[in-house]
């Protein structure tokens, strides 16, 4: 089959995340997701807006099912969804309801093997029972690290039936290497949705899975502790600001001189106000690189 390309909108904020779904859409997405974040934040009004505005798309609703998956199918379903995701770690009571469900209501159900310990094992009971795809991600840890690996992918392809997808710091370096180790759906978030231009990145990615070939990113990298320091250079305070949810951890902080911009671990002293000592002392105490804070 074509390789698929998901975008995930993992936003809390809906009209920000239908307005990235029509540049995705328009840079040659072809599932739009309503990520676990928006559902929880929005609801299924989620799902609902994003069929208003994409009625011939397929959404897929990331429900992250662990109960009750009659009813969470059947709401997702009615609410416009094509797709529901529930977890693998879920019982079998559960995912059977949810793939009941689905062919009552007319949904796929895409079974996420997050943190399953035997994949293989779990992804085959799992399509006995009739799931219409699995799902498979990168470890958060191993993104943290700068590292992202699709062993999980090349371990259960081939040794079941049913579509693969993929997800965790997929990017246009390595969507291929995704579809070479046997992933048919791409789900990717930040990549697009924390880009400058998320129609031009959409398009760079669907180019990267088409013709397989790594295409270099500048953005949206998982870094190593030793990299973030470059990292953050490239990025502004807002941009940081926005990641956080606009709360700042350091209010009322005022610049005294504009066009400089410090990057660095925080070394904070405490003082009385008009007690200087300290601080002069923190000159010397504070470890190279870091940026002193008096509090």
């Amino acid at each position: 089959m074509r390789p698929i390309l998901q975008v995930a909108l993992d936003f809390i904020d809906l009209p920000r995340a239908l307005k990235l779904a029509g540049e995705a859409v328009e840079g040659g997405a072809d599932w739009i997701e309503a990520g676990t974040p928006l559902i929880k934040s929005a609801g299924l009004d989620a799902v609902r807006e994003l069929r208003k505005r994409f009625p011939q798309a397929t959404l897929v609703a990331d429900m992250k099912t662990m109960d009750v998956g009659r009813i969470e199918v059947e709401s997702a379903a009615k609410a416009g969804a094509n797709v529901v995701v529930v977890l693998a770690l879920a019982s079998d009571s559960t995912v059977r309801e949810c793939i009941e469900a689905g062919k009552h209501y007319g949904a796929k159900i895409m079974v996420d093997l997050l943190e399953v310990n035997n994949l293989v094992e779990r992804a085959k009971d799992v399509e006995k029972m009739g799931a219409d795809y699995i799902g498979l991600h990168t470890s958060v840890d191993e993104q943290m690290e700068g590292k992202v690996s699709f062993q999980g992918v090349r371990t259960v392809a081939g040794k079941i039936g049913i579509p693969i997808a993929v997800a965790g710091g997929v990017n246009s370096e390595n969507a291929h290497e995704a579809v070479e180790a046997g992933a048919n759906i791409i789900v990717v978030g930040g990549a697009i949705i924390k880009s400058v231009d998320a129609k031009e990145a959409t398009a760079e990615i669907r180019k990267a899975i088409e013709k397989k070939v790594k295409i270099k990113s500048e953005l949206f990298k998982r870094v190593s502790e030793k990299d973030i320091r470059e990292m953050l250079s490239r990025v502004s305070s807002p941009n940081i600001s926005d990641a956080m949810h606009r709360q700042g951890e350091l209010k009322g902080l005022r610049p005294v001189c504009s066009g400089v911009k410090m990057i660095g671990p925080a070394f904070t002293v405490r003082t009385y106000p008009g007690d200087w000592a300290k601080t002069v002392e923190a000159i010397d105490e504070a470890p190279q690189g870091s940026v002193i804070v008096v509090d």
